[in-house]
């Protein structure tokens, strides 16, 4: 049995690798191992961050008034914070009864 599943590992591994080496060799081939740099004019780019910075700048103003209005709640971090809390204090209580029954077997 172990002698399969060290085999049946050898060969996903040298299929991985294989795998691997072949896209390597396409991509030098066709010639895109490296990626080309995006071309854009540089007035274009002036102009419309400024736009996208003003924008952005009035989204985030009004985003955070309403959150002050309405405060801050997010339901599923509050459940998960409720559900972790209540998993942890019933681990907690099933190790200690463990333990408790342990300690008393032990010293009788």
């Amino acid at each position: 049995m172990k002698k399969m599943v060290v085999k049946v590992s050898v060969i996903g591994l040298l299929l991985l690798l294989g795998a691997l080496f072949g896209v390597q060799v396409m991509n030098e081939e066709r010639g895109i191992s490296q990626p080309l740099p995006l071309q854009v004019e540089q007035e274009e780019r002036n102009t419309a961050s400024a736009e996208v910075h003003t924008v952005a700048i009035n989204e985030l103003a009004e985003k955070r008034q309403t959150v002050d209005d309405v405060g801050r709640f997010n339901f599923f971090s509050d459940l998960g914070n409720h559900l972790a809390g209540g998993l942890n204090y019933v681990s907690r209580a099933i190790l200690s009864q463990i333990m408790s029954f342990v300690d008393d077997v032990l010293n009788g």
